[in-house]
């Protein structure tokens, strides 16, 4: 979700029409096929010039009045809000560990200084680029939406999804999109077993899918799900395996620009069995063989 000012979007959008030979407008782009698209899409991934996330809706102060995180910090809607405990991971064995003056490069461009990356490295040992990357892109903006929205008394739930499967390349990951077919209940769909390992738990998929359902339905995910509070014990990094708490490394979230500080009130979550444990603000949605994997 970042940046997302005007001239972010003006640098897109000139290189999208340097790189395709297409004007940026709807116009030009409404005709084109699936098959275009993709292949506009794809001159456009590989640039060292561009935010990182350059296929996204940018605040330009008139289609877009505000940047996303900004009006969801203010929106007197209810929001459900989460991600999943390993959200850019890549495939095992697919990329190289990055040397320790990689990792810290990265997270110097991310905005820690020398001092909150030492304590990243710190708390975090083993992580990858992949795991800064998800801190800065996915964990860290989205505390601070709901920290934000805490603040102002609106209405906020807030999850990290760290059930993982067996899948092939992925076991131990719960990465992108992990959740959704627990969401959605629909463990039995095409493709489902490909991703995630043969049987995941079909109890966490009822818990996390009535959740979501009573969210629709009511505003509220019910009872046993508390909503996020700006007051407690300071976010502490990934816990010792074993422990059901999935709390955000702070070093992580000092990445994050417009990341207030507003530790983070520990609260319930369900497990596979849909009883509450003690967890985090966050709802810890965990299950089946690693369970008690903490984010």
């Amino acid at each position: 979700m970042r940046p997302q000012d005007r001239a972010a979007a003006e640098a897109v959008t000139r290189a999208f029409a340097a790189r395709t030979g297409v004007p940026a407008t709807a116009a030009a782009l409404r005709d084109a096929t699936d098959a275009e698209l993709l292949a506009h899409q794809d001159a456009l991934a590989e640039s060292d010039d561009l935010p990182p996330l350059h296929l996204a809706p940018f605040a330009d102060g008139e289609v877009v009045p505000v940047p996303v995180p900004e009006a969801l910090a203010d929106a007197e809607v209810p929001l459900l809000l989460g991600f999943t405990a390993d959200e850019f991971a890549a495939p095992a064995g697919q990329e190289p560990p990055p040397s320790e003056a990689e990792l810290r490069g990265l997270l110097g461009a991310f905005g820690l200084d020398e001092a909150r990356a030492a304590r990243f490295l710190a708390e975090r040992p083993g992580a990858d680029g992949r795991a800064a990357i998800t801190d800065w892109l996915f964990r860290a903006p989205a505390l601070a939406v709901a920290e934000a929205r805490a603040e102002r008394r609106r209405p906020t739930w807030l999850y990290q999804f760290d059930w993982s499967g067996s899948a092939p390349g992925r076991a131990g990951q719960a990465y992108h999109c992990t959740d959704l077919p627990f969401a959605f209940d629909l463990l039995g769909a095409e493709g489902v077993d490909a991703a995630l390992g043969a049987e995941p738990p079909q109890a966490l998929a009822d818990a996390v899918h009535a959740a979501w359902t009573a969210f629709v339905r009511d505003l509220d995910p019910g009872a046993g799900w508390p909503r996020t509070a700006t007051a407690g014990p300071p976010c502490a990094g990934r816990p010792s395996p074993g422990r059901s708490a999935t709390r955000c490394a702070p070093s992580a979230r000092s990445g994050c620009p417009d990341a207030p500080s507003a530790p983070v009130r520990r609260g319930r979550g369900p497990t596979a069995r849909g009883r509450a444990t003690r967890g985090s603000s966050r709802r810890s949605c965990t299950g089946g063989r690693s369970g008690s994997r903490a984010g």
